[in-house]
């Protein structure tokens, strides 16, 4: 077996990995921006990939949908989800469950 052939699976599964991190990063962010302006506290400060699928996007490419989902709290005490979908870099889905309003 040549080294060419062992080396494509890494390469790939480097950038696989690359590009999770990027949108788990612009996921974060998204979700702690949402929060922010609905004064809801982000809580533990990350998001949690769900669900990693391929979606055509507007124009008809072919792009990751990643499904994450966080934790937030308007009271400090409740815990709340939020699940925010990335397709490619686009935000086209944020859903905040129902919470206390102070």
């Amino acid at each position: 077996m040549s080294l060419e052939w062992l080396l494509v699976p890494l390469v790939l599964g480097l950038y696989y990995w690359w590009d999770t991190s990027a949108a788990k990063d612009r996921a974060r962010t998204l979700a702690k921006q949402q929060c922010e302006q609905q004064d809801l506290q982000l809580l533990d400060d990350t998001v949690a990939l769900k669900k990693t699928r391929f979606k055509r996007d507007s124009k008809g490419h072919i792009s990751p949908l990643r499904q994450f989902t966080f934790e937030f709290s308007s009271d400090g005490e409740q815990r709340s989800r939020g699940e925010l979908h990335l397709l490619g870099k686009k935000a086209i889905h944020l859903h905040l469950d129902v919470h206390r309003i102070h």
